[in-house]
């Protein structure tokens, strides 16, 4: 199993007034292109392994942080176990609070 973030990023707020591909996110201080926040998804995908995402934190918003849980090939039942592990023992689903 691998253990990684599943966007470069915290949660943010959905802004769809702009095209995606015009969309920026602050990482580090610095705006970067919305659409590298797959970058972390993208790494199981591209390898056709199972990934779960289960709750980490919150942020200082109280927005959700998530972990990504990356099983061996064909192992989806086991990623999707350790993230129900992780949601019992550790942490559960928050909604996000609404935007005003």
């Amino acid at each position: 199993m691998l253990l990684c973030p599943p966007a470069a990023t915290v949660a943010f707020r959905h802004d769809h007034s702009m095209p995606r591909h015009v969309r920026t996110v602050p990482v580090n201080g610095r705006p970067l292109p919305s659409i590298e926040q797959v970058f972390w998804a993208g790494l199981a995908g591209i390898a056709y392994l199972p990934a779960t995402v289960a709750p980490a934190a919150l942020s200082r918003d109280g927005l959700p942080i998530g972990v990504q849980i990356i099983g061996r090939k064909y192992a989806d039942l086991t990623c999707i176990a350790l993230a129900r592990m992780l949601e019992q023992g550790f942490r559960g689903f928050v909604p996000p609070p609404l935007a005003p």
